[in-house]
């Protein structure tokens, strides 16, 4: 081994995805760079997801599973950094497929400057239908437009960061189940390291397919932020915009001369507001129906995170000891792995 190689280690999570991770490891068999390990945790699944991920350990010695019933996503990955042998940690979610040239790109820039803590690569969507790709495009950044470097969280789809800065950072908080990796990223910016933006480091991931499973996951999304509270400026204002709607609905049923203010309320939060990507999307698909369709993504999507929200606003409130002083302790400085 050069000088300049780092041992790297790929962490994944996952419970109940077989064929997610099939997906997952076939592409990393495939890296210009191998892994020197790859760590593959189960939280539990009972479908056949622990039978794949064994079969795959026995044809590559590099890989292997660590079974950890019941624990969450940010438990997970902290199971899988412990156990890692490199002192560059790479992960990825199941699902995502990973380009060629992912882990090569993603670690280049360790082995350029050894002062390089933390890199954030990116991921491109994967649709299989319009739906799919409409979803994709209005709610994932980068998508349309590049990304701002130094306000881009990345998601632990694609990053790395040292074995050393995780443990400096107290790991991914494990008291929340969602929004870990964000998170994760706060802490890691309040450390003041030296981070890297790897875009061309690209994983491809397969939006949600139904408006079922898109209202599921921003509500998820949305309880997340609720217990840390990041962005919360931006859910009150939302909530205010809802609050508006609302009153002017069921005032305009008492009087109905009033209902003209509840439609210019719809349609100037709920329509123009999101006309400008409508015809993005429109015009990027080609389809002229992407644009309601637009309109209608952006309706799930912010009422569930809105509801979401709420939800975890009020978990916060009730359990403070939890969401708000062991968020300011993980926040303040380094706190120990698993705090």
């Amino acid at each position: 081994m050069s000088d300049k190689r780092r041992r790297v280690s790929v962490i994944m999570t996952v419970r109940n995805d077989d064929a997610g991770c099939a997906v997952t490891l076939d592409s990393l068999i495939a890296q210009t760079r191998q892994p020197d390990e790859m760590i593959v945790v189960d939280g539990g699944s009972s479908d056949a997801t622990v039978e794949v991920i064994q079969g795959y350990a026995q044809r590559h010695s590099w890989m292997r599973l660590i079974r950890a019933d019941g624990v969450n996503i940010a438990q997970g990955r902290n199971v899988g950094i412990t156990a890692a042998r490199g002192d560059v940690i790479a992960t990825t979610d199941a699902g995502c497929r990973a380009e060629p040239q992912w882990l090569e790109r993603l670690v280049t820039p360790f082995e350029d400057d050894r002062s390089t803590e933390f890199v954030g690569g990116f991921y491109r969507i994967d649709p299989h239908s319009l739906t799919e790709q409409v979803v994709g495009l209005a709610t994932m950044r980068g998508q349309l437009e590049p990304v701002d470097p130094t306000t881009f969280n990345p998601s632990a789809r694609s990053m790395a960061f040292s074995k050393a800065l995780w443990a400096r950072a107290g790991g991914f908080p494990e008291w929340v189940r969602f929004s870990e990796d964000t998170l994760f990223d706060h802490k890691v910016r309040r450390l003041g390291v030296r981070c890297d933006f790897a875009p061309e480091a690209v994983v491809h991931w397969r939006p949600r397919r139904s408006f079922r499973s898109i209202a599921r996951q921003f509500f998820f999304y949305g309880t997340g932020r609720g217990h840390t509270q990041i962005d919360a400026a931006s859910f009150r204002y939302n909530l205010r915009n809802a609050a508006l709607l609302l009153s002017a609905s069921i005032t305009s049923v008492i009087q109905p001369w009033l209902w003209p203010l509840a439609a210019m309320i719809l349609l100037y939060f709920y329509v123009w507001a999101f006309r400008a990507k409508a015809s993005a999307i429109a015009r990027h698909t080609k389809r002229t129906v992407a644009f309601p369709l637009t309109i209608l993504v952006m309706w799930i999507v912010q009422a569930s995170h809105l509801a979401g929200y709420l939800v975890g606003s009020w978990q916060r409130i009730r359990s403070r000891e939890r969401y708000v002083h062991r968020m300011e302790r993980y926040l303040s400085g380094p706190v120990g792995v698993g705090a």
